[in-house]
């Protein structure tokens, strides 16, 4: 019996290409996999048996660090939340939501900004440098901060998450041209980018280095975020933390409240208004499906 290790880099309807040594093996998970109803994710660590004829089946699945429910993807090093200055315009509270998300899963963000030549992105990255996150300005088209943002990802599992239309492919084809990733052009009539990638895959870009994107999407169900309730929310907001103990009453919401330390922080330019706001209407949208689950 051949039993080896392997980390899973792409799921397609129920088959798993497991990355073990120098080799891939196409596997489908043992039948007490199935029967738990365990959701296998690429990214996920595995024990694997090879079948003679070269396939394998997943025996066992080891302990995840981390995961993400959108993208689905597990033991991830890095999420890089990529959007664009114009053309699409940035949806910030969709941005919103991924950093919450990525947050409440203990995963470093970053912030790209794809189509620096078309906008200044200098707005966009004050939002999010005022949340402490490392912001990169880019253009695909133009090379421009590619190598640093190559540099950052040198040794990490990567995934590259974003709105349709915002340049993934095209980005991953900069900092990586072998990836040769397909790449959609945007549609004119609506602003909004054809989905080229259909599914999450890890491809191998350099030693230890594992880079995945992702399909796109223009919106982010609160129930694939993780926050379980709404009362944790204010911790999956970075920049909130230096102000919670500065509020003059407790239970303080963070929501409107007089004396509160946050939105004290909001009207002296500490956070971005577009954050604070994001965070009252995911407040909202949380609390109001806890109360009608």
């Amino acid at each position: 019996m051949d039993i080896v290790e392997g980390v899973i880099i792409k799921e397609k309807k129920g088959l798993y290409t497991v990355a073990s040594g120098d080799s891939q093996v196409l596997c489908k998970a043992g039948s007490h996999i199935r029967k738990d109803g365990l959701r296998l994710l690429a990214g996920d660590r595995v024990e694997l048996e090879r079948n003679a004829d070269g396939s394998g089946f997943i025996r066992t699945v080891k302990e995840r660090k981390n995961c993400l429910a959108r993208p689905a993807v597990a033991n991830i090093d890095l999420f890089v939340v990529v959007t664009a200055t114009m053309s699409p315009d940035p949806y910030l509270y969709n941005i919103d939501k991924l950093t919450v998300m990525a947050e409440n899963a203990g995963v470093e963000t970053v912030i790209a900004v794809n189509k620096s030549d078309l906008c200044a992105p200098t707005a966009l990255i004050d939002i999010y440098e005022k949340a402490f996150y490392k912001c990169f300005s880019l253009c695909a088209a133009r090379g421009e901060g590619i190598e640093e943002l190559r540099t950052y990802l040198d040794g990490k599992t990567a995934v590259f998450a974003g709105a349709s239309g915002v340049g993934k492919s095209s980005l991953l084809n900069a900092l990586y041209p072998s990836l040769n990733a397909e790449t959609g052009e945007l549609s004119k009539k609506i602003a909004r980018g054809k989905n080229t990638t259909r599914h999450t895959e890890f491809f191998a870009v350099g030693d230890n280095t594992y880079i995945a994107d992702t399909p796109g999407f223009t919106m982010l169900d609160e129930d694939r975020l993780g926050v379980e309730e709404y009362e944790e929310l204010k911790y999956c907001f970075p920049e909130f933390e230096a102000h919670l103990g500065s509020c003059a009453f407790r239970g303080c919401t963070h929501l409107k409240e007089e004396g509160c330390g946050v939105i004290g922080a909001v009207n002296s330019g500490l956070i971005a208004e577009s954050r604070h706001g994001s965070f009252v209407k995911l407040y909202g949208e949380l609390k109001a499906r806890k109360r009608y689950s």
